[in-house]
């Protein structure tokens, strides 16, 4: 039974990105390699990237990933390296895991179960490949065996499964693999964010060693790959149930590669299905670092801790990748745009924390002025610009809650009244229908006008500076269109369009008391925290209060789950707000409130349509890109209520 290293590399890689991605590969295994290392598992495709879309089905997409692995072979030697790449084989595209060992191309080996709901549309672009079905692919290196086969090299029999075929139960691929005898099963994986999903996933990995009752090596992507999802970077290396190392998730970092000696057992069955790969590692004859989950993770505020981490990382790969210079926020001081701009802080003050100066100016040496900066304040102060823009209807309260957080972030702040741009605005309309505009007649106009003039302003600021503008509008809001198309939706990014009103509120008081590793707070939030949520879109003398204009944010996100997530009919979700808020509300409240609900949701599909792009994060999106489909026009759900 000789003690291996075995390894697991998580890649922040991007879509179609060939030099970059092949680049980042080849740099994990000679790491791995330093290290020893005889089996290394890396993310499933990541040489094309996993968010390639529709691109996969070009063909141009997989050509270039094949000639990318060809590529690889000679960075090989004496290891055994899984790649993940498209393959067309008889007219007919597979997510496969290439086994590349000692400089040769050893097997492929398609996934057998593909990941089709939520996010994932997988069967969009690939086939399913069936379990125990084997051929070979005729290719310029010769005949390669592809299917569902093992790998035998030096004496040690491996098996794949790559991602969803492991959340399949009895049918996952491990229970036919321990029956054949394998010690190792490794794990290439594109698994996205979600609380709580890694706790999933750390399971699946101990439950495949356990199967097996060998080691189990699980390697996720990492980072904000392609625009709406972000990946944890979680890997995994576990033997016989017990994990042996785990990465630290949500590294700002190009890759993370963690090993761990253990000792295998060689009992192998020899059949047809077992390719020989031959190839000697060194014994492990190191001793490698204990690689663990950072303290964070077994706090009880978990859920703020990934939510900060997974935003603050997806607002950073958005940033670099699309080579934009930083964000602009219209910084309102009201809930919404005060945790995006501490999100924005958060990436900085994370990135910089991991990298180092020099290493955020390896990563950004495409912005002009980059070497011009020598400290984090004056980096926050360039890259994350604010500004309130207030008018009559806006308080004191709120102008005092932005100019608050922006001093305590750094952010470079600016504050303008648009007045008068309103007064113009509404004396064209005016004169051009003949009657003066009044609150009574045209309360919807006299509000949109104010949130829609604040968008050429903060574009301008966007353009001026090459930054990303922020939209900063929820996802309670967005359910219901309680939203200004043009207005605060206005943003090449969306990054909390993907999370309920409450969540952001409880999570905003958590960073103003807490923070980020107990440590890593911000008492600048002291002041948005003491709001009452509030357009302020109508005179003062209203007092405008965003519960009032709706229900009861908990209420309104009660029904959205249950109604599109557990899918439920809209009189059964007024049957579960009664029963669950019957003793605070009357019923005919709670039936207003399930009708508005529903008559709001319909009217506003086309809002959703228009969304920038957000931030998956939760079990459930209405995303109507990536997630949640409706019709634009319907007859709607209000009518299915029955009082």
């Amino acid at each position: 039974m000789p003690n291996i290293a075995l390894a697991a590399g998580v890649l922040n890689q991007i879509p179609l990105d060939w030099k970059g991605n092949q680049a980042r590969i080849i740099s994990i295994i000679q790491e791995a390699q330093q290290n020893q290392v005889a089996i290394l598992c890396l993310p499933e495709l990541c040489l094309t990237g996993y968010g390639c879309e529709d691109q996969f089905l070009a063909t141009y997409t997989s050509e270039k990933a094949w000639e990318s692995l060809i590529q690889l072979l000679p960075h090989t030697q004496h290891i055994l390296v899984w790649v993940g790449l498209p393959v067309f084989f008889e007219g007919k595209l597979y997510n496969v895991a290439a086994c590349l060992a000692n400089g040769k191309l050893i097997s492929l080996i398609p996934k057998q179960y593909l990941a089709n709901d939520g996010v994932h549309y997988e069967t969009r672009w690939f086939n399913p490949w069936p379990a125990h079905q084997r051929s070979v692919l005729s290719t310029s290196l010769g005949e390669i065996p592809m299917g569902d086969y093992r790998i035998l090299a030096d004496g040690i029999s491996i098996g794949i499964e790559i991602c969803q075929d492991a959340w399949e139960g009895e049918n996952r691929p491990a229970h036919s693999l321990a029956q054949r005898g394998v010690s190792v099963i490794c794990s290439p994986t594109a698994s996205h964010f979600a609380f709580a999903k890694s706790k999933t996933r750390q399971r699946l990995a101990i439950e495949g060693s356990q199967i097996i009752q060998g080691s189990y090596v699980f390697a996720n992507v990492l980072g904000n790959e392609s625009g709406r999802t972000i990946f944890d970077g979680d890997a995994y290396v576990v033997h016989q149930g017990q994990i042996c190392a785990e990465t630290q998730r949500f590294s700002f970092k190009d890759s993370q590669l963690i090993v761990a000696s253990v000792e295998i057992n060689c009992q192998t069955q020899v059949a047809d299905d077992l390719i020989v790969a031959n190839v000697q590692w060194p014994l492990s004859n190191q001793t490698y670092p204990h690689f663990e989950a950072a303290p964070w993770e077994g706090t009880v505020n978990i859920k703020e801790e990934e939510f900060a981490r997974a935003v603050s990382l997806g607002l950073w790969d958005y940033v670099r990748k699309s080579y934009s210079y930083g964000w602009v926020i219209s910084l309102s001081g009201g809930a919404d745009s005060s945790a995006i701009a501490t999100l924005c802080y958060l990436a900085i003050r994370l990135a910089y924390k991991e990298l180092g100066w020099e290493g955020i100016q390896s990563k950004m040496a495409y912005i002009p002025w980059i070497m011009d900066v020598s400290t984090e304040k004056d980096f926050i102060a360039r890259m994350l610009t604010t500004a309130y823009q207030g008018t009559e209807n806006s308080s004191d309260q709120t102008r005092t809650s932005a100019k608050a957080l922006a001093e305590c972030i750094g952010t470079t702040h600016y504050d303008w009244n648009i007045d008068v741009l309103v007064k113009e605005y509404r004396g064209i309309i005016e004169k051009a229908i003949g009657r003066s505009l009044t609150w009574e007649q045209d309360d919807i106009t006299l509000q949109n006008v104010q949130a829609r003039l604040r968008s050429p302003s903060v574009w301008m600021l966007a353009n001026i500076n090459n930054a990303l503008l922020l939209a900063t509008s929820n996802r309670s809001e967005a359910s219901v269109g309680y939203a200004t198309m043009d207005g605060d939706t206005s943003g090449s990014i969306s990054p909390i369009a993907g999370i309920d009103k409450t969540f952001i509120r409880q999570w905003l008081i958590w960073m103003e008391k807490i923070g980020l590793d107990g440590k890593l707070s911000m008492p600048g939030l002291s002041h948005v925290n003491s709001l009452e949520p509030s357009a302020e879109l109508r005179p003062l003398t209203s007092k405008q209060v965003d519960e009032e204009d709706l229900m009861p944010y908990p209420i309104l996100n009660a029904i959205e789950r249950w109604a599109f997530y557990d899918k439920l009919s809209p009189e059964n979700c007024l049957k579960n707000l009664i029963q669950e808020y019957g003793a605070n509300f009357s019923e005919d409240q709670l039936t207003a409130f399930c009708s508005r609900f529903f008559r709001l949701w319909a009217r506003n599909q086309w809002k959703r349509e228009r969304y920038a792009p957000g931030f998956h994060v939760d079990e459930y999106s209405l995303d109507p890109k990536s997630w949640l489909r409706f019709p634009i026009l319907s007859a709607g759900l209000e009518k299915d209520i029955k009082p």
